[in-house]
């Protein structure tokens, strides 16, 4: 079979998954308004609590120096790149649930694609939340943009999502052989709201602590998704939160890949596909 042939199959079972969950999606639609609302609260919310703070305040300096903006892309992104590192994990342990996790995982569709294909929606509808995010907190809110940088901007989120689908994958791995818990989605999800400057600057961080913030992605993603959007910085200037998101991916990218291999095998031989 063709290189064009295989790409359309691929594009043709992704399109599959997509339109299935899109008319599942299609019988909540309060779930879509309601999600409207919240995204207004929330930017309702750090507009007067931004009141309170100074503008060009230090700590903000190196984002455009607004604290309203700087809260609304932290919230907006950090949802989306939570997204994408439990979009895997809901979908497997979902199939868990309601016993169809080996069905899926024996069709003759690779796992690759099945997984995903389950998840593609919920990624698709959650890009489409930030974006109207920022849209409502820019037309509602007077919420400003520096110069975007669009190269760096496109950069940073790239390699962001491929560092967070690695997460996704490594918390899939758990979930397959133990069933419950997730300590990774702790760990980078938890931890990082803390630590890693979404609705705070990492500097206000006390000394013997803030060195935790650079161990996790969460904090370069924002950083140089900020600079890009907020601050109308240079490539340079971007470009050390471009390496240290590279660097993960050369970790967690062959790592996740690796455990979820070997955690499927596991299942398999254990019989614990049907188990839940």
């Amino acid at each position: 079979m063709s290189g064009a042939r295989r790409a359309a199959r691929f594009a043709g079972k992704l399109l599959a998954f997509l339109r299935r969950d899109f008319l599942e999606a299609l019988t909540y639609r309060f779930t879509f308004v309601s999600s409207l609302f919240g995204i207004f609260l929330s930017s309702a919310t750090f507009y007067f609590v931004s009141r309170l703070v100074p503008p060009g305040a230090p700590s903000l300096e190196p984002f455009g120096g607004d604290f309203f903006a700087f809260a609304v892309v932290g919230v907006a992104f950090s949802s989306l790149l939570g997204i994408f590192q439990e979009g895997l994990p809901s979908v497997i342990r979902g199939a868990q649930v309601t016993g169809t996790l080996e069905a899926l995982l024996v069709t003759r569709t690779s796992v690759p694609t099945v997984l995903l294909g389950s998840s593609l929606y919920s990624l698709l509808f959650q890009v489409l939340r930030t974006g109207l995010h920022i849209g409502l907190a820019v037309a509602v809110f007077g919420l400003e943009l520096g110069r975007v940088n669009v190269p760096g901007l496109l950069s940073v989120l790239f390699l962001t999502a491929l560092c967070f689908l690695s997460i996704g994958v490594l918390s899939a791995s758990f979930i397959l052989v133990y069933k419950s818990g997730n300590p990774f989605g702790w760990i980078f999800g938890g931890v990082s709201g803390l630590l890693g400057g979404v609705v705070f600057p990492v500097s206000l961080l006390p000394d013997w602590i803030r060195w935790v913030s650079a161990l996790l992605p969460v904090t370069h993603a924002l950083n140089g998704t900020r600079k890009s959007l907020l601050a109308s910085a240079a490539l340079a200037d971007i470009l050390p939160s471009i390496a240290a998101l590279a660097m993960f991916d050369a970790v967690l990218l062959p790592l996740s890949l690796i455990a979820f291999r070997l955690a499927l095998r596991k299942a398999k031989k254990d019989g614990t596909l049907t188990h839940y």
